[in-house]
């Protein structure tokens, strides 16, 4: 039986209504990260730059008074759609894995521990149409491996997993099944213990689950999501509290978001539109904001104001909000509490306006 999704009204959950711009400027950002680069307790942000045409990308130190010391993060300009954040050598800090368009080298990028970065190697072929990375151990070394999703248009191409050497090098790199893809969500759906890849369809077919055999090869898929979908972004999180991993995904030419339960057993229920008028959506990201312990969706839309989902607790109703200003179109987004109110702030990359941070305000 298909599950029905309820919106119900507002009441004094949190709100996103005043943006603190992070640039003056208007660019093609196509995402963005955030976390502790130089070990002062502080979350810096990265953001990534230029999608089709070279631009610098940006590392944002954050200064303590509620600011931002900002420089770029390499002499070279690049064509970047995703700054992943993970410590891919080991050594206690956070390192910068650049995904690039063609014609671009995809880069990796060490740090010093003080938040200041050498590019250290390269992963995959410059010719890959490379848009958005995901960084998780897939073979249970203990180092974090990239999966890179890329994007063919009407041809089929792979995408590929590119292995950690143990030191934070990815000489190698092996496909996966995939016709056309933007991003790849990374999550153990069956609760064995090794990661999963969902592999989202962009041009209009089915995605896949490729099941991990706990060594990083994935030998079963099982189909997911809608027959005729143009995903460009998914998510996976327990959204209705029966500690398994959902999905939660925008498909452009449906111009909506679904969720899609995981049901046990490799297996996921049909997916389920989140009610609400046609628009465009261009990012999903998952996230607690209202400090409930469930899982909200949050959607970023082409120059309209973005939409929260408030998640009732059951994957089942949630309370609809919006946030932004509806300026540009948000690419990607990202969360941690930057005021220091306890309930994470949204910051958000965008093509058409300033990259910016809306932070949360309890209540209505």
């Amino acid at each position: 039986m298909r599950r029905l999704l309820w919106v119900l009204p507002i009441f004094a959950l949190a709100s996103f209504d005043t943006p603190l711009l992070l640039e003056t400027t208007s660019e093609d950002s196509a995402g963005l990260s955030m976390g502790d680069l130089n070990n002062d307790g502080r979350v810096d942000i990265v953001l990534a730059k230029g999608r089709h045409k070279p631009l610098h990308n940006r590392v944002l130190l954050n200064d303590g008074k509620g600011g931002y010391t900002a420089s770029n993060l390499s002499a070279t300009p690049d064509r970047t759609y995703s700054t992943a954040l993970a410590d891919i050598d080991r050594d206690g800090d956070l390192d910068i894995v650049v995904s690039n368009d063609a014609p671009d080298r995809k880069l990796v990028y060490k740090n010093d521990g003080r938040g200041r970065f050498t590019p250290a190697s390269t992963f995959g072929e410059p010719g890959w149409v490379t848009r958005y990375v995901t960084l998780a151990d897939l073979n249970n070394d203990g180092f974090p491996d990239i999966a890179a999703a890329n994007r063919g248009g009407d041809r089929a191409v792979p995408s590929f997993v590119c292995w950690n050497d143990r030191s934070g090098g990815f000489p190698a790199c092996d496909p996966i099944p995939s016709q056309s893809a933007t991003s790849i969500a990374a999550a153990d759906f069956d609760g064995d213990g090794a990661i999963d890849l969902f592999v989202p369809h962009r041009e209009g077919g089915q995605g896949a689950v490729l099941w991990n055999d706990g060594k990083g090869r994935f030998p079963v898929n099982t189909h997911a999501g809608a027959a005729n979908a143009a995903i460009r972004i998914a998510a996976a999180g327990d959204l209705n509290g029966d500690k398994q991993l959902d999905l939660a995904y925008i498909d452009e030419r449906a111009k909506a978001a679904f969720i899609v339960l995981n049901v046990g057993g490799r297996r996921f229920a049909a997916p389920v539109r989140l009610p609400g008028a046609e628009r465009v959506p261009y990012a999903l990201a998952l996230a607690d904001l209202d400090g409930d312990r469930a899982l909200d969706i949050v959607i970023g839309f082409v120059e309209l104001p973005g939409a929260i989902y408030y998640n009732a607790g059951k994957g089942e109703a949630f309370r609809e909000a919006s946030w932004n200003d509806g300026k540009g179109t948000v690419y990607g987004m990202a969360f941690s509490d930057l005021n220091g109110d306890g309930l994470p702030d949204i910051a958000a990359a965008r093509s058409g306006a300033p990259n910016a941070v809306w932070l949360s305000r309890r209540g209505r």
